[in-house]
Protein backbone atom coordinates (compact mmCIF):
# COMPACT_ATOMS: atom_id res chain seq x y z
CA UNK A 1 0.00 0.00 0.00
CA UNK A 2 1.80 3.65 -1.12
CA UNK A 3 2.16 5.98 1.54
CA UNK A 4 -0.81 8.29 2.24
CA UNK A 5 -0.89 12.17 2.86
CA UNK A 6 -3.75 13.14 4.63
CA UNK A 7 -4.34 16.95 5.49
CA UNK A 8 -6.45 18.14 8.15
CA UNK A 9 -6.14 22.22 7.58
CA UNK A 10 -9.34 23.67 6.87
CA UNK A 11 -10.63 22.78 3.50
CA UNK A 12 -9.05 25.88 1.59
CA UNK A 13 -5.50 25.26 2.67
CA UNK A 14 -5.67 21.98 2.58
CA UNK A 15 -6.77 22.13 -1.39
CA UNK A 16 -4.13 24.19 -1.89
CA UNK A 17 -1.77 22.27 -0.16
CA UNK A 18 -2.15 19.33 -2.00
CA UNK A 19 -1.68 20.73 -5.12
CA UNK A 20 1.74 21.99 -4.56
CA UNK A 21 2.47 18.56 -2.80
CA UNK A 22 1.41 16.69 -6.12
CA UNK A 23 3.78 19.68 -7.83
CA UNK A 24 6.77 18.61 -5.91
CA UNK A 25 6.29 14.72 -6.90
CA UNK A 26 4.08 13.49 -4.55
CA UNK A 27 2.73 10.36 -5.77
CA UNK A 28 0.92 8.79 -3.09
CA UNK A 29 -3.11 9.10 -2.48
CA UNK A 30 -4.02 12.98 -0.73
CA UNK A 31 -7.05 12.91 1.42
CA UNK A 32 -8.56 16.03 2.82
CA UNK A 33 -10.24 16.11 6.28
CA UNK A 34 -10.34 19.50 7.62
CA UNK A 35 -10.17 19.46 11.41
CA UNK A 36 -11.03 22.93 11.70
CA UNK A 37 -13.04 25.36 9.95
CA UNK A 38 -13.10 28.88 9.13
CA UNK A 39 -16.00 31.28 9.95
CA UNK A 40 -15.15 35.25 9.26
CA UNK A 41 -16.32 37.77 11.23
CA UNK A 42 -15.72 41.09 9.48
CA UNK A 43 -15.52 44.25 12.21
CA UNK A 44 -17.13 47.42 11.61
CA UNK A 45 -15.29 49.91 9.57
CA UNK A 46 -15.24 52.18 12.86
CA UNK A 47 -13.24 49.11 14.58
CA UNK A 48 -10.27 50.07 12.64
CA UNK A 49 -9.80 53.81 11.59
CA UNK A 50 -6.96 54.44 14.76
CA UNK A 51 -5.20 52.09 12.82
CA UNK A 52 -2.32 53.39 11.43
CA UNK A 53 -0.45 50.16 10.87
CA UNK A 54 -2.56 46.69 10.76
CA UNK A 55 -0.51 43.44 11.28
CA UNK A 56 -2.50 40.08 9.72
CA UNK A 57 -1.08 36.69 10.56
CA UNK A 58 -3.46 34.21 8.05
CA UNK A 59 -4.98 34.56 4.83
CA UNK A 60 -8.27 34.92 6.60
CA UNK A 61 -7.39 37.77 8.53
CA UNK A 62 -6.99 39.46 5.34
CA UNK A 63 -10.19 37.79 3.86
CA UNK A 64 -11.95 39.61 6.88
CA UNK A 65 -9.95 42.78 6.14
CA UNK A 66 -11.64 42.85 2.40
CA UNK A 67 -15.21 42.27 3.80
CA UNK A 68 -14.81 45.16 6.26
CA UNK A 69 -13.76 48.04 4.24
CA UNK A 70 -12.68 49.27 0.66
CA UNK A 71 -9.72 51.40 2.60
CA UNK A 72 -6.30 49.97 1.07
CA UNK A 73 -4.09 53.01 2.36
CA UNK A 74 -2.77 50.60 5.80
CA UNK A 75 0.49 48.92 5.88
CA UNK A 76 -0.01 46.08 6.09
CA UNK A 77 2.49 43.87 8.18
CA UNK A 78 2.06 39.77 7.19
CA UNK A 79 3.78 36.93 8.97
CA UNK A 80 4.73 34.92 5.56
CA UNK A 81 4.99 35.15 1.75
CA UNK A 82 1.18 33.47 1.03
CA UNK A 83 -0.50 35.86 3.91
CA UNK A 84 1.39 38.90 2.13
CA UNK A 85 0.65 37.45 -0.96
CA UNK A 86 -3.03 37.42 -0.27
CA UNK A 87 -2.92 41.18 0.84
CA UNK A 88 -1.34 42.41 -2.26
CA UNK A 89 -3.83 40.40 -4.07
CA UNK A 90 -6.42 42.20 -2.15
CA UNK A 91 -5.03 45.23 -2.92
CA UNK A 92 -2.79 46.82 -0.41
CA UNK A 93 0.59 48.03 -1.75
CA UNK A 94 2.18 48.47 1.56
CA UNK A 95 3.15 45.01 2.28
CA UNK A 96 5.99 44.00 4.53
CA UNK A 97 6.62 40.14 5.55
CA UNK A 98 8.34 38.21 8.43
CA UNK A 99 9.89 34.95 8.24
CA UNK A 100 6.91 33.05 8.26
CA UNK A 101 5.87 32.87 12.01
CA UNK A 102 4.47 34.87 14.82
CA UNK A 103 8.25 35.06 16.55
CA UNK A 104 10.02 36.56 13.35
CA UNK A 105 6.96 39.58 12.95
CA UNK A 106 7.19 40.09 16.46
CA UNK A 107 10.85 41.07 16.15
CA UNK A 108 10.89 42.49 13.09
CA UNK A 109 7.96 44.92 14.13
CA UNK A 110 10.04 45.39 17.23
CA UNK A 111 12.99 46.34 15.11
CA UNK A 112 11.61 48.69 12.27
CA UNK A 113 8.72 50.31 14.51
CA UNK A 114 5.71 50.76 12.50
CA UNK A 115 3.49 53.81 13.04
CA UNK A 116 1.00 53.18 16.19
CA UNK A 117 -1.37 52.46 17.28
CA UNK A 118 -1.09 49.04 15.71
CA UNK A 119 -3.87 46.71 15.34
CA UNK A 120 -3.26 42.71 14.68
CA UNK A 121 -6.18 41.16 12.97
CA UNK A 122 -6.36 38.14 14.33
CA UNK A 123 -8.53 34.56 14.60
CA UNK A 124 -9.92 33.47 18.17
CA UNK A 125 -7.30 30.76 18.62
CA UNK A 126 -3.68 31.80 18.17
CA UNK A 127 0.07 30.33 18.99
CA UNK A 128 1.27 33.87 20.47
CA UNK A 129 -0.50 36.95 21.58
CA UNK A 130 1.02 39.18 19.93
CA UNK A 131 -0.47 42.09 20.54
CA UNK A 132 0.29 41.72 24.09
CA UNK A 133 3.53 40.60 23.42
CA UNK A 134 3.98 44.49 21.77
CA UNK A 135 2.35 46.44 24.47
CA UNK A 136 5.05 44.69 26.83
CA UNK A 137 7.93 46.25 24.73
CA UNK A 138 5.96 49.61 24.98
CA UNK A 139 4.15 49.50 21.51
CA UNK A 140 0.19 50.98 21.06
CA UNK A 141 -0.69 48.11 20.00
CA UNK A 142 -4.11 45.60 20.20
CA UNK A 143 -6.06 43.03 18.57
CA UNK A 144 -9.10 42.01 16.54
CA UNK A 145 -10.65 38.86 16.66
CA UNK A 146 -11.98 38.52 12.90
CA UNK A 147 -12.04 35.20 12.00
CA UNK A 148 -12.97 32.17 14.23
CA UNK A 149 -11.37 28.55 13.91
CA UNK A 150 -14.30 25.99 14.57
CA UNK A 151 -12.97 22.72 15.05
CA UNK A 152 -14.69 19.70 13.68
CA UNK A 153 -14.36 15.99 13.62
CA UNK A 154 -12.28 13.53 11.78
CA UNK A 155 -14.43 12.39 8.14
CA UNK A 156 -15.89 9.01 8.05
CA UNK A 157 -13.50 8.27 5.10
CA UNK A 158 -10.12 9.55 6.91
CA UNK A 159 -11.43 7.19 9.86
CA UNK A 160 -11.38 4.41 7.80
CA UNK A 161 -8.41 5.12 6.26
CA UNK A 162 -5.92 5.35 8.80
CA UNK A 163 -7.78 1.93 10.22
CA UNK A 164 -6.69 0.31 6.82
CA UNK A 165 -3.00 0.81 7.97
CA UNK A 166 0.13 1.69 5.76
CA UNK A 167 1.76 4.60 6.18
CA UNK A 168 0.06 7.77 6.79
CA UNK A 169 1.94 11.57 6.82
CA UNK A 170 0.74 14.27 8.86
CA UNK A 171 1.45 17.16 8.65
CA UNK A 172 0.28 19.61 11.31
CA UNK A 173 0.68 23.87 10.90
CA UNK A 174 0.21 24.72 14.56
CA UNK A 175 0.28 23.38 18.01
CA UNK A 176 -3.59 23.83 17.93
CA UNK A 177 -4.02 21.50 14.92
CA UNK A 178 -1.51 18.86 16.36
CA UNK A 179 -3.96 18.98 19.43
CA UNK A 180 -6.65 18.98 17.61
CA UNK A 181 -4.96 15.60 15.22
CA UNK A 182 -3.90 14.03 18.28
CA UNK A 183 -7.64 13.70 19.81
CA UNK A 184 -8.84 12.70 16.87
CA UNK A 185 -6.68 10.15 16.54
CA UNK A 186 -6.59 8.46 19.88
CA UNK A 187 -10.03 6.82 20.30
CA UNK A 188 -8.94 4.72 16.84
CA UNK A 189 -8.00 1.66 16.63
CA UNK A 190 -4.54 2.43 14.76
CA UNK A 191 -2.65 -1.01 15.51
CA UNK A 192 -2.03 -1.65 11.80
CA UNK A 193 -0.84 2.31 11.01
CA UNK A 194 2.63 3.62 10.42
CA UNK A 195 2.26 7.50 11.50
CA UNK A 196 4.28 9.86 10.64
CA UNK A 197 4.29 13.37 12.23
CA UNK A 198 5.47 16.24 9.95
CA UNK A 199 5.40 19.75 11.77
CA UNK A 200 5.91 23.03 10.87
CA UNK A 201 7.87 23.71 14.12
CA UNK A 202 8.67 22.84 17.29
CA UNK A 203 5.91 23.99 18.42
CA UNK A 204 3.46 22.02 16.78
CA UNK A 205 5.96 18.91 17.18
CA UNK A 206 5.55 19.43 21.11
CA UNK A 207 2.18 19.99 20.85
CA UNK A 208 1.31 16.51 19.41
CA UNK A 209 2.27 14.41 22.43
CA UNK A 210 0.02 11.12 23.03
CA UNK A 211 0.46 9.41 20.11
CA UNK A 212 2.67 6.39 19.04
CA UNK A 213 4.60 8.23 15.83
CA UNK A 214 6.49 5.91 13.54
CA UNK A 215 8.49 8.88 12.99
CA UNK A 216 8.74 12.60 13.89
CA UNK A 217 9.63 15.29 11.13
CA UNK A 218 10.16 19.08 11.69
CA UNK A 219 10.62 21.47 8.61
CA UNK A 220 13.57 24.11 8.44
CA UNK A 221 11.60 26.92 8.52
CA UNK A 222 8.16 27.42 9.34
CA UNK A 223 6.97 27.90 5.61
CA UNK A 224 4.89 25.88 3.16
CA UNK A 225 8.24 25.39 0.80
CA UNK A 226 9.60 23.76 3.58
CA UNK A 227 7.12 21.37 4.98
CA UNK A 228 7.15 20.65 1.10
CA UNK A 229 10.55 20.02 1.51
CA UNK A 230 9.89 17.64 4.56
CA UNK A 231 7.82 15.40 3.07
CA UNK A 232 10.00 14.72 -0.25
CA UNK A 233 12.94 13.67 2.34
CA UNK A 234 10.22 11.81 4.06
CA UNK A 235 8.48 10.36 0.66
CA UNK A 236 12.18 8.82 -0.80
CA UNK A 237 12.99 7.40 2.96
CA UNK A 238 9.66 5.07 2.19
CA UNK A 239 9.79 4.80 -1.27
CA UNK A 240 13.48 4.18 -1.78
CA UNK A 241 13.28 2.32 -4.84
CA UNK A 242 11.36 4.78 -6.73
CA UNK A 243 12.11 7.51 -8.38
CA UNK A 244 10.73 11.37 -8.68
CA UNK A 245 8.56 12.12 -11.84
Amino acid sequence: MPPCLLLTRPEAESAAFAQAARAAGWRGDILCAPLMRILHDPPPETALTKARTLVVTSQHGVAALQQATARRDWPVWCVGPRTAEAARHAGFAQVRVADGDAVSLRAVLLDTSPPAPVLHLRGEHAAMDLASELQAAGVDAHALVVYRQVSQGLSQAAQERLTQGGDILLPVFSPRSARLLVAALIPLRLDAARLHLVAISAAARDAAQGVDWQSIHCAARPDAPSMLQALARLQATLEPLKKPR
